[in-house]
């Protein structure tokens, strides 16, 4: 294995950790929105849509769990996808945070936290695929 391949497998290789990592507090999330331990408050609920905090949980299930899932198990499975699952999970979470922020208007530390988390996991898909 020369140099460049093992330098992009270990970019792919952190990216799919991360990316398990984030599934798994996208998970922990999920569950404690749909079971109540996820507490938004008044002013929050109220803006989100049709004030349905089930509809955040599912929102967060499908734009961050279920990607970041399927990229890490892509990653892990060595798949020629798992860099380019990483790239989108990445942007999708990205993404999740500013639609968040739109809907809510609230700051919380968390958001720079996992924008910048988002744009890691795919600038390691990207730099796995050779593409940075």
């Amino acid at each position: 294995m020369t140099g460049a391949l093992r330098t992009r497998r270990g970019k792919e290789g952190l990216g799919g950790a991360l990316a398990g990592l984030m599934a798994v507090w996208a998970f922990a999330g999920v569950i404690g929105v749909y079971g109540g331990g996820v507490d938004f408050g008044p002013v929050v609920t109220a803006r989100l849509p049709w004030e349905s905090p089930v509809l955040a949980g599912t929102a967060l299930l499908l734009a961050v769990a279920v990607p970041m899932s399927v990229a890490a198990g892509l990653v892990w499975r060595r798949s020629r996808s798992g860099p380019v699952a990483l790239l989108a999970a990445g942007l999708l979470l990205v993404a999740w945070i500013l639609v968040q922020i739109l809907f809510i208007r609230t700051f919380s530390w968390l958001q720079p936290v996992c924008f910048g988390y988002g744009f890691v996991v795919a600038w390691l898909g990207a730099a796995s695929r050779g593409w940075s």
